[in-house]
């Protein structure tokens, strides 16, 4: 396998780890109580906290993501 190859494996991968736990590394981390609301006023407790979480893991997925992407176009370039 060419460099190319590794390297488009390897985003690829490492992409889809982020995206698969994405819950798990935002309650590791702890990323929801960071996570800033305008409507806070609007939500009870237990809805703001599962709108401040929700909020986090679709950040972490997006991450993911964008780590992904450029793993597939790797992937178009070296494998054609």
């Amino acid at each position: 396998m060419t460099f190319f190859q590794i390297l488009a494996c390897l985003l690829i991968g490492i992409g889809a780890a982020i995206n698969y736990g994405a819950k798990i590394i935002v309650r590791k981390t702890k990323l929801d109580r960071k996570m800033t609301v305008d409507e806070a006023e609007e939500l009870t407790e237990e809805e703001l906290d599962e709108y401040m979480f929700n909020k986090a893991t679709i950040r972490v997925k997006i991450l993911g993501l964008l780590l992904m992407l450029p793993g597939v176009f790797l992937v178009y370039y070296a494998f054609r």
